[in-house]
């Protein structure tokens, strides 16, 4: 596809805004450079899931439920993940900000990616919790990860959602607080609320659910045709985003 040119006598050159999400989902999840240092293009990742019971027990009394702990095995292949964008001599000379115009729309093609990836991770999630979003679902659903430090916990709505949450008595009387996550529009039980226009659910979790395997970090190449002076940038990464601990993420209602 042709660049689009515009005399900078008669409008002001402006990158077109390619981001489906201005959040960075990188950090929502937890980042493993190891995969960088083994060879292979594949990994095998088994997801745990514990269920059974606390249970008060009177003097020599014994659990009448037994705990369980099963899991799931998936194999992930390493994606190559690749934006480009062309632009000649000419262009550059008619314009010179057209080659920040390509990184910068080529960056967030690859961003729009990587979020993509992470949501449909997500959306592997096996603990749940009925009802609308608000102050008690969410109450509910950080119950339902029964970690002891809530310190990590974070909450991704999607981003027709802020309005219902906005609604809420506790969402409104909470201190909006310093905007510890791209994205974040206040905070509801203490835990910090990241709306997304890429969500296409509530999610109350921590970084541990979701892990970003980084095989090779984002980098750019080059190619360039003399006759043409046709130029080629390419922007990508390799990279894997899998649901590792199915006990750290909740969804919110059906």
């Amino acid at each position: 596809m042709a660049n689009t040119i515009f005399d900078n006598k008669i409008i002001e050159a402006k990158a077109k805004d390619l981001l489906t999400t201005a959040i960075n989902t990188r950090s929502l999840m937890t980042v493993d450079t190891d995969l960088a240092e083994s060879a292979g293009m594949t990994k095998v990742i088994n997801v745990y899931t514990y269920t059974g019971a606390a249970e008060e027990l009177a003097n020599g009394e014994g659990n009448s439920t037994r705990g369980a702990l099963s899991f799931t095995q998936n194999e992930y292949k390493v994606k190559r993940v690749q934006a480009n964008f062309d632009y000649t001599d000419d262009d550059f000379m008619m314009d010179n900000s057209v080659v920040d115009n390509g990184v910068s729309g080529a960056t967030a093609i690859l961003k729009n990616k990587m979020n993509a990836d992470f949501f449909a991770e997500c959306a592997k999630a096996t603990l749940s919790v009925p009802g609308t979003l608000g102050y008690d679902a969410i109450v509910d659903a950080i119950a339902e990860l029964n970690v002891e430090d809530e310190s990590k916990i974070f909450v991704v709505i999607p981003n027709d959602k802020k309005a219902e949450l906005r609604k809420d008595e506790d969402y409104k009387a909470a201190r909006q607080g310093e905007v510890i996550y791209s994205g974040q529009v206040g905070t509801i039980c203490g835990i910090p609320v990241i709306a997304s226009k890429a969500a296409d659910a509530a999610y109350v979790m921590t970084p541990e659910a979701v892990k970003l395997f980084m095989k090779k970090d984002v980098n750019a190449g080059t190619e360039r045709d003399e006759d043409t002076t046709l130029n080629s940038v390419y922007i990508r990464a390799y990279y894997i985003a899998a649901l590792v601990d199915a006990t750290k993420i909740c969804k919110i209602g059906e």
